[in-house]
Formats: C-alpha cells, structure tokens, sequence
C-alpha cells in the first residue's frame, strides 16, 4: 500500500523591502533576493517596492524584482512615475499559480494606498490572500481595515492578510477590526530592524487557516530597515467550520 503524506506546511512571508535599501545608503537588490532565497517562501508580500530615482532608488524595480524571483507575481503599483520604470507600490508572489488577483484601492490617507485581492493554488486547495500596506495616517488605517474586513467578511473559504499594517499599538484599532473577522493571528516586532520596538508587519488568517508559527527573521537585519515576518500555515478541512482564536 502506498503511503499519503499530507503536503508540506504553506510558508509565507511578509516584508517591507525598503526600495532595497537596508545598511548602507545604495539599493541592493541581489542582497534581498538572495535573504529571499535563503527564507524559501512559497508565497511573498513585499512591500516598499520602490523605482523612484529621485530619491535614490534605482530604476525598473517591479521588473527586476520580477526578473529575479520567477514564478508568478501581482503587482500593486499605487504611485506611477513620470518616468518609465519609476514607479512604487507592492507585489504578491507565488511559486504556485495564481488563479486570479484584483488590485483594490484603500481609503483613507493621503498617499494612494492598495491591497491585493488574490486567490492561489495551493498544494492544500484554494487560498485567498489579501496583501496590502496600510497608510501611516491612523484614519486612513481604520478606514482600510473596516474595508479589507467586510471584503474578507462576505465570502467563506481560508484566507488571510498580510502586509506592512504601520500600526504601533498591537491591540490597536486595526488589530481590533482584524482579529474580530480573522481571528489567528502574528504579531511579533518588526520595525526598525536594528532593535524592533513595533509589530508593523503582520498576518491574520480566518477559520478556515491554521497559523502553524510566525515569527521575524534577524538574519535580514541588513537587508532593509523591516525586519521580514514569516509564518507557516496549513488549510483546515471542510469539517473545521469554526475560526478558533489563536497568536502566534
């Protein structure tokens, strides 16, 4: 009889890439895909990807962060530059296909915020995942998470959200919105990588996800000035109807 190994554990990460800039004042793009490549994700959030020349990014960074990690990608941009190739928002990655993704715009702010809406086909089944990066402004915060909860809120099925949330307090009122719809979640100081003091990068999975562990990485401490979070999760079966809370 042939044995049946359930598949491995979905690893995620999430990570503020800082336009590449980390120790030292050059973007270095080979420094983060190769701590990308050590962190072997299966799907990525990364965020602050960022080709705006005038403040001394270099150019063409969605092309070349997509150049460099393969696989399959949905993009974010929410600042389009004058210039080709300098333009700044976020990506979703995927070593699996992604079946369909969405570009939503965010409320709130005064910067042009956006989440990606996007649903992967994982060796588990079918994921929703939400990837975003929350405005610094705290109405515009809640306002993103009232958004991003209902949106979550209205249709069954494991998901999650990860990104850059920019909030400070841990039970702040973006973790309230959250956490009420999707109730496991990570949190652990991210931000800034030298010596975190805040849990400005986190995840929050609904019932129908099993957050496994979730933890930062201090190995990348020079790859930019986020700390990037990774996390495991594996999906529950159809018996497994309701969300138990749970932090990792």
């Amino acid at each position: 009889m042939t044995e049946i190994h359930p598949p491995a554990p979905i690893r995620l990460l999430s990570w503020n890439l800082h336009g590449f800039i980390g120790r030292g004042r050059a973007p270095d793009l080979g420094r983060t895909l190769a701590a990308v490549a050590r962190l072997s994700p299966d799907i990525a959030a990364l965020q602050e990807v960022d080709g705006r020349t005038r403040l001394g990014r270099g150019p063409f960074a969605f092309e070349r962060l997509a150049e460099g990690l393969g696989y399959h990608l949905a993009e974010a941009r929410t600042l389009r530059g004058r210039r080709p190739g300098t333009d700044y928002g976020h990506v979703l990655w995927s070593r699996w296909p992604i079946l369909e993704a969405e570009m939503v715009r965010l409320p709130g702010g005064v910067e042009p915020r956006a989440a990606i809406d996007a649903r992967v086909e994982t060796p588990h089944g079918p994921l929703r995942i939400l990837s975003t990066h929350f405005s610094l402004n705290p109405r515009g915060r809640r306002a993103q998470a009232r958004l991003l909860a209902e949106r979550l809120a209205a249709e069954p099925g494991p998901a999650l959200l990860l990104g850059d949330l920019n909030e400070w307090r841990a039970d702040g009122a973006v973790h309230r919105t959250l956490s009420a719809v999707l109730p496991a979640f990570a949190r652990p100081r991210s931000w800034p990588a030298g010596r975190p003091v805040a849990a400005m990068d986190r995840l929050y999975a609904n019932g129908g996800v099993s957050l496994l562990s979730g933890g930062v990485d201090a190995l990348s401490v020079e790859a930019s000035d986020h700390l990037p979070l990774v996390c495991e999760v594996t999906l529950r079966g159809p018996s497994s109807a309701e969300a138990t809370s749970r932090r990792v």
